[in-house]
């Protein structure tokens, strides 16, 4: 964690300590209970940003993700390891989720056709190529480019006719995509939940401390006797 070094004050997120309603609720009698709500939180935003629910919450999920990421980062004092995996997580639910998307549309309407290799280009790490079809039509090949089909070969691929997902070639396997989102899902899901385990110990270890360092209640002097009774 930075500091100002005009002020002394931590300079960016401070997450030395929880907003007060977070720490309260990390201070509450029933944890289980916190942990349930986050994982159920988790577990719903993983499902939008996956576009399991609908292509639609991809943006929204993403959204709630960083929400997701300020909690992992407040309740953990930005430990490095859960909001590693969290990230990681996130992003893989991204890309499952775009293959997810083509292949279903693929597996709905698409068909296998040949076509010949009549370009291919390097851009950085990305590989792309130009593909004429039996039909005579040129367009764009897959995402990743035609697999190291050299130029004048010929290859089969997966299109859409309609062109609304980018061909495929490999044949299409939603069921794949889904197994692998919910495998990810789980990690990002335990990810948040670790975070709430790791909030909760530390506000209450900082309740115990709270609670050593107050002074001891001072305990006022009793009342004097009274006087004696004349007999």
């Amino acid at each position: 964690m930075r500091e100002d070094p005009d002020r002394g004050e931590p300079a960016g997120l401070d997450t030395r300590r929880p907003p007060t309603w977070l720490a309260r609720a990390f201070r509450g009698p029933h944890p289980r209970r916190l942990y349930a709500v986050t994982t159920t939180i988790a577990l719903l935003v993983a499902a939008m940003t996956s576009t399991i629910i609908s292509r639609w919450l991809l943006l929204p999920g993403l959204a709630l993700s960083l929400g997701l990421l300020w909690f992992i980062a407040v309740a953990t004092d930005q430990r490095r390891l859960p909001l590693t995996v969290f990230i990681l997580a996130t992003a893989a639910l991204v890309l499952f989720a775009l293959f997810l998307v083509q292949d279903e549309v693929l597996e709905d309407r698409g068909r296998k056709v040949g076509g010949v290799v009549i370009a291919t280009a390097q851009e950085g790490d990305r590989t792309t190529c130009e593909v004429r079809y039996d039909d005579g039509r040129v367009a764009e090949g897959p995402f990743g480019g035609c697999r190291g089909a050299a130029t004048g070969e010929h290859i089969s691929l997966y299109v859409d006719p309609k062109g609304e997902v980018d061909p495929s070639n490999t044949a299409p396997d939603a069921t794949l995509w889904l197994l692998s989102i919910m495998a990810t899902a789980s990690v990002s899901c335990a990810a948040v939940t670790w975070a709430a385990v790791i909030g909760v110990r530390r506000e209450h270890d900082c309740l115990s401390r709270e609670l050593a360092a107050a002074p001891a209640p001072v305990t006022p002097p009793p009342p004097p006797s009274p006087p004696p009774g004349r007999l």
